[in-house]
C-alpha cells in the first residue's frame, strides 16, 4: 500500500518558487533554426522567461499573485502556444512547463493593487486623524 499517486501538475504546485524560477531560466525553449523568425521567437521567449523568473523569484511564499501578472502570464503563454502551432512545433517541454506553471499560478490567491485608490484613501484618513473630526 503506497500513497496515492500525484500528478505532475500537483507535484509542480508543491514545488518552491525558487526552484521553478531556476527551471524556467535553464529549460531549453525547443526552437531550432537560425532564420529570422526563429531568432525573433527565441528572443520573445527569452524575455518572457526572464520576466517571469524574476517575478517569481521575489515571491516569499505568502500564496498571493498579482492579478495583472496572472493575466499577463496567461496572455503570454497563449501567444506562445499560437506561435508554436504556427511554426509546427508539436512537442515542447518548455511549453508544457509554462502550462504547468500557469496551473500553479491559478492555485494562488489573487491580489489586486490599486495604488492611486489606496493613496487617496490614506490621504483622506490622514486628514481625519490630523483634524480630529469624523468617524474613523
Amino acid at each position: 500500500m503506497g500513497s496515492p499517486s500525484t500528478s505532475i501538475s500537483d507535484s509542480l504546485a508543491d514545488a518552491e518558487w525558487e526552484t521553478l524560477a531556476y527551471m524556467l531560466k535553464r529549460m531549453d525553449c525547443g526552437i531550432a533554426g537560425e532564420d529570422p523568425a526563429s531568432r525573433k521567437l527565441r528572443a520573445r521567449l527569452g524575455m518572457v522567461r526572464m520576466l517571469m523568473s524574476e517575478e517569481i523569484t521575489r515571491w516569499n511564499g505568502d500564496g498571493y499573485i498579482e492579478l495583472s501578472f496572472l493575466i499577463a502570464s496567461f496572455k503570454a503563454i497563449r501567444h506562445i502556444e499560437t506561435d508554436f502551432t504556427a511554426r509546427g512545433v508539436k512537442k515542447s517541454e518548455f511549453l508544457a512547463f509554462l502550462r504547468l506553471l500557469l496551473y500553479k499560478f491559478n492555485k494562488q490567491k489573487i491580489r489586486v493593487r490599486k495604488p492611486l485608490a489606496t493613496q487617496a484613501e490614506f490621504g483622506r484618513m490622514k486628514g481625519v486623524v490630523e483634524n480630529e473630526h469624523g468617524i474613523i
